[in-house]
Order: structure tokens, then sequence, then C-alpha cells
């Protein structure tokens, strides 16, 4: 059958996309098993929704909502292929989490909760025999003015899984400009993450499970594109790399008998390494890590269930720092019930931590988490009751209700203020000129906000404009909230 996958336009933040990681992977397994796949990112891509119809004349089209950004355009896609008489499948963590919302819409026929290779093959086995979906693992449907929601799908082992097909997208589009690399690419070898965080939906999506890709598999799929494409930096996208020794030392071994000079970063968590292996990981190639630490309160770490080695926090980022690494770190600011003092002992961890880069975000409530049930049970978030109403969500970079008690100028005031910091930080890149990363930054902007038209060019340069006055005014004009936290 010819399968059209699409991942929807997301307006602004096309700049900062990653690779399509799920739609590849889904349309590399149902290549692999003797079906037609065209992905069709609309963020990058100019061609118009009719014309690659036409061309490609798809049976059915597979729509990735990921998060409430692509929503919009992902209900406009939807219209215009029913309008076509196709079948639509939604998939994402957005209609896993919300498919009893997405299967009342007219536009949408099946919902693919989690992961979606295997329900794919079989429900193009059914479509292509002309049978019904009945038993289906891992979808909702309609059937008879009814809404069907089937057992959850086991989670795949990911060594069935065929290599990637990057004939299924345009490469160099997405290679980036990052921390000494001119080609970097977001890959992924493995899946989940065994925490168990308050904040994270990974409990949900995941099931807390993390599971890996070969790390042959993975180390191919990089000379692949190494050999073809000139790659030349890697970040790994997983919610957390490695976290057996024996698998880090495996996959080390393989980059370094491979030989490429291909840079690569990782998200880890701390206490899982010793020196020994980041010098290893070093020697592989490795050259920055990041640490999702998210909050310096040692009481709000074990409100959120971060269970991570508080006091091995700086010492483990002065190790990066001598060995080399760009060292980087989030933090989230107005969790629910924040105190003051709780938001002052983030900022003096700020303060006091030597590393490079460190992204923060407003706290923003998400479906299937221990904090979003609770705000539920307290009264304080209601769930949405239509679609419509996640365009409302607001994203991370912006404050949208404030569930702490700290009022709404002191979070803005923190958060923009070490966004401003990292931004501008002298020597945030490690063995780089200095300013390198803002000057990477703004590069790369002005290189994406010129391949849109007239529209998107005056759009996304008003929109570039107003986050730089934002993240300034806000990091420059409140002298007394900054002295309040001892931002410095």
């Amino acid at each position: 059958m010819n399968v059209l996958l699409i991942e929807p336009a997301v307006g602004f933040y096309d700049r900062t996309m990653s690779t399509p990681l799920g739609l590849l992977s889904i349309g590399s397994y149902l290549k692999y098993h003797g079906h037609n796949v065209r992905i069709l990112d609309r963020s990058l891509e100019k061609t118009t929704l009719k014309t690659v119809c036409d061309e490609f004349r798809p049976d059915v089209a597979g729509v990735s909502v990921m998060s409430s950004r692509g929503l919009s355009d992902a209900i406009g896609v939807s219209k215009l292929l029913k309008s076509f008489g196709l079948t639509v499948v939604w998939g994402g963590q957005l209609p896993t989490f919300y498919p009893e919302l997405v299967i009342e819409k007219e536009y949408v026929d099946i919902v693919s909760v989690g992961e979606g290779e295997e329900t794919w093959l079989e429900l193009l086995d059914r479509f292509s025999k002309g049978a019904d979906i009945d038993g289906v693992l891992g979808v909702v449907y309609k059937k008879d003015g009814a809404v069907i929601r089937t057992a959850c799908r086991p989670f795949s082992d990911l060594s069935s899984f065929p290599p990637t097909d990057w004939s299924l997208i345009d490469v160099p589009k997405y290679m980036q400009t990052y921390i000494g690399c001119k080609k970097m690419m977001y890959l992924y070898s493995s899946k989940g993450c065994p925490g168990r965080c308050a904040f994270c939906s990974n409990v949900t999506y995941h099931k807390s499970t993390h599971r890996d890709r070969p790390n042959e598999q993975v180390v191919a799929e990089i000379r692949y594109l190494y050999e073809n494409y000139g790659l030349d930096g890697v970040y790994f996208s997983d919610e957390v790399w490695r976290l057996r020794r024996s698998d880090m030392q495996d996959f080390c071994r393989r980059m370094k008998e491979e030989g490429m000079p291909v840079r690569w970063g990782v998200d880890l968590r701390v206490g899982i390494f010793n020196e020994e292996d980041y010098r290893l990981m070093y020697e592989a190639g490795c050259r920055w890590i990041f640490f999702g630490i998210e909050s310096g309160s040692r009481e709000m770490q074990r409100l959120i269930h971060k269970n991570i080695d508080y006091d091995a926090i700086k010492p483990t980022v002065e190790l990066l720092n001598r060995i080399g690494y760009t060292t980087m770190s989030s933090f989230i600011v107005g969790f629910p019930d924040e105190t003051e003092q709780q938001l002052r002992d983030t900022a003096a961890m700020l303060n006091s931590l030597p590393i490079g880069l460190t992204p923060i975000f407003h706290f923003t409530p998400l479906p299937g988490t221990e904090l979003y049930e609770k705000l539920v049970a307290d009264g304080r978030l209601i769930p949405p009751r239509r679609l419509e109403d996640l365009l409302e969500v607001i994203p991370t970079e912006t404050l949208g209700v404030n569930y702490s008690a700290v009022p709404d100028r002191d979070l803005k005031v923190v958060r923009n203020w070490f966004h401003w910091k990292s931004f501008t930080k002298k020597n945030a890149i490690q063995d780089s000129k200095p300013f390198e990363f803002a000057r990477q930054t703004i590069k790369s902007t002005l290189k994406e906000i010129s391949k849109m038209g007239f529209h998107g060019l005056f759009v996304n340069v008003f929109s570039a404009a107003f986050e730089f006055l934002y993240v300034f005014w806000y990091s420059h004009m409140f002298p007394g909230v900054k002295k309040k936290y001892g931002l410095r």
C-alpha cells in the first residue's frame, strides 16, 4: 500500500527542528515489509499537500502530533486529507494521552496509541484485505457510533527493527551547526527512561522502561551518514543514554575502531558513570553531556522524585570540564507550590555550577504525570474537554498558569536572567572562540529564517526580535528581583 506520513508544521519553532525520528522508524519498518512510504515534513517542505497526494496517490495517511505546537496544522491537514477520501490515522504523544478527544473528530479515523511500528503494519494488513481492525492492539477507533479502545501493545524489541531508510527524507535539510559541528543530526539509540519523575510523561508513555538499539546498528547508521552526507556530529535524542557500563564501553569501542571524525553528545543522569567512563567516552568522540537537574532545592528534588545524588552534581560538572566536555543542564522554575526559598536554592546552584549552557523552563503540567493528576484532583487544573482546548497550551519557554507560591515576575526574571547569561557566556562551549554559542545561535536562526517566503520571513523575524527583547527586558530591568535571588 502507499502510505503518506506527515510531520505537521510547528510555526516559529522550525528553526530548532529535530530529525523526524518517529516517522522515520515507522516508515522504514513499513518499507522493509513491502509498503511504499512518503514522509512529508511540512516545516521544511514547500510542496502542497494536494500536489503530494496527486503524485504519490496514498491509500492511507498518518499524522504525527507530538505536542500542541503542531496541533493546528495537524487539524488543517487532516481535514484536507479526509476531503480526498483518505483514511487518517493520528499518532504521537498528544493523541496517546488524549485519544478520546482526538477520535471524536470527523477528520480522524484511528488513533495509534504509543509506539506505531507494529501497529501500523497490522493495520495495513487489515486494510489490504478489506478486513475490519477489531483486535488490533494499541488503537482507538469508532465503530457503529461507539468508541473502541483496544489493549495496549507490548513494547517492541528494538533489535528487530530494520536499519533506518534515509532515502525517506532529504537528509541535508536536517543537518545543523552545533558545538563545533557543521553537520550535526539528531539520532536515537534507545527509547524510554527508568525514572519516575513527577513532572515527566515518560512514566505513562514509556512506562518507566528503557530499551537500547543494538550498538552495531547505531554505529553503522553513523557511518552511513558520515560517508554519504558528511555528517560530523550526532546528538542522541534519547531521554537517557546508556545505563549499563558494558553497553557504553561497547559503543565507545566500536566508535574508536571506526575512526570517524564525528563528535557526539548525550543526555545522562548524574551518578551513572565515573571518571574512567567519561574519559573513555571523550576518547570515542563524545564532546557534550546534558544533565536534567531541574531544581537546586534538595526538598524539591525529593518532591519531584528526581532522585539524583545532590552532592555529586557539582563535582561531576567540574570533572567533565577538566576532561574537556561542554556541559549542559536543564532546570525548571515554578513547580506547584514551589516557594521563594526553593527558587533561591535553584538560583544559588546555578550561580555556583561551572556549567556551560543552562536552559531554564517554566513548569507546564503534562498529561499522564503525577503533578498533572494532583493538580486535577485538587481542582487547580481543568482537563481539556475538547481537542481545540489544547491549542491554548503554553510552551515551556513562556509562563502560563503559575501554580507556584512565587510571583509571576520573579519566575520570569530568574528564568530569563539565566537564559541570557547562558546565551552571552564567553566560554559556554569548550575549546571554541569567545561567545561562540551566541554567534552560532544567531547565525543558525538567520539561516533558517532566510529559507522562508516573504510572509514567513516577516513573521519569524518579528518573533525572533520579540523573543530577544522579552529575554533582555526580564533579565535586565528588575534589579530588586535579581538581588532578591542573588542573580549575578
